[in-house]
């Protein structure tokens, strides 16, 4: 998925954003829907009155997605679970959360606020119905968004992770057996069918002559199996973590470079002598940033002799600087999610006593993976 986002506004103080590919989509939706499903409904229809009934379509269907994101997160953060923001992207929307859900009737209680979400809409949408006249297009509108919540409902309904259908089932066997790794793992696989069978469908459809159709169907389908495998992945990541800490996972002593030296001495006595990606930088012995082979390249080779590492260092990372006794599962966010590839670990006085690279986090996982055995 593309990373870059756009921030959109702020909503009972939960940021909402929106991915640049959410762009692609509304495109795609507009036309389908212009081109496909009023065309279909309103065989007589002008182009104009097809293209903005399918873009207010497609607008008002992100509306429902985010009122049906916002439901899950107002329930989590009314029962202590921040959520850190809203993002509008390719296939939907998702409400990214400060940490997971750690007993299963907030579990069940957060899955099950999106699909009430869903039939309120729907419900609404329904009544609008009622109100104005058949042959309006304002009825048609109504009528199209109160049956594609009822889509939207079914389809997050079915059991299977990551679907709320398949977090409402994680749940229930979290509930029964008290372990939420085989309650993910089952609601994972769950999930995967489902997936392999849209994706299925979608060739079936796209033989048949129903390009578009089975190419979404393949598009979602993929993407929801890849969404089932990582979550099973994180749960188990976590509980083979366990109760580790970062001084656990850590190499130290660490070799650091100092913010006056020139770009030649650091390539020269530091990358290519000790061939690391990047090193911590020191001011006045205490951490100052990162400095990278991506940062020296960003400065023309004449300069290297005059430019120093103070004027190229990553001082953003500090804010991520770890510290021995952090637990070892804050690494997953840091490492594995926003893909930083080694990061400094600081004392209290922000002097440098180690460092976690991905491949150390890595090891680790698979030494106590093994261990578990």
């Amino acid at each position: 998925m593309i990373r870059s986002s756009i921030h959109l506004f702020r909503l009972w103080g939960i940021p909402v954003e929106v991915n640049v590919s959410w762009f692609l989509v509304l495109a795609l939706m507009t036309w389908s829907f212009a081109t496909g499903w009023y065309a279909d409904i309103l065989p007589d229809g002008s182009k104009q009155e097809l293209w903005i009934l399918g873009f207010l379509t497609s607008i008002l269907l992100f509306v429902s997605i985010l009122l049906h994101e916002f439901s899950h997160a107002l329930v989590a953060s009314r029962n202590g679970l921040p959520i850190r923001k809203i993002t509008l992207f390719l296939f939907g929307g998702v409400a990214q959360m400060e940490r997971d859900v750690d007993n299963p009737i907030l579990e069940l209680k957060m899955a099950a606020a999106g699909p009430a979400m869903s039939v309120v809409l729907a419900a609404l949408f329904f009544g609008l119905t009622k109100l104005v006249g058949e042959h309006q297009l304002v009825f048609v509108l109504a009528k199209s968004l109160y049956r594609i919540n009822l889509i939207v409902l079914a389809f997050n309904m079915v059991p299977g992770f990551p679907l709320d259908g398949g977090r409402i089932l994680r749940a229930v066997i979290w509930k029964k057996t008290g372990n939420v790794r085989k309650a993910t793992r089952i609601a994972s696989r769950v999930g995967s069918v489902f997936a392999i069978i849209l994706m299925v469908y979608g060739v079936f459809n796209f033989f048949v002559g129903q390009f578009i159709g089975g190419i979404w169907f393949i598009f979602i389908g993929y993407f929801l199996r890849q969404a089932a495998q990582s979550g099973y992945l994180l749960v188990t990541l976590r509980q083979t973590l366990g109760n580790l800490k970062v001084s656990d996972v850590m190499r130290s002593p660490v070799i650091t470079v100092e913010a006056a030296l020139s770009l030649r001495h650091l390539v020269d006595d530091y990358f290519l002598r000790y061939h690391y990606g990047s090193f911590p930088v020191l001011e006045n012995g205490t951490l100052a940033g990162m400095v990278s082979l991506r940062d020296v390249k960003q400065v023309e080779m004449e300069e290297w002799e005059r430019a120093t590492i103070a004027d190229i260092v990553d001082r953003e990372i500090t804010r991520y600087a770890l510290h021995p006794e952090y637990p070892a599962e804050t690494l997953l966010h840091l490492i594995m999610k926003k893909g930083y590839g080694r990061l400094p670990v600081i004392d209290g006085e922000g002097k440098v006593v180690g460092i976690v690279s991905r491949r150390d986090l890595m090891e680790t996982i698979k030494m106590m993976a093994y261990l578990e055995e």
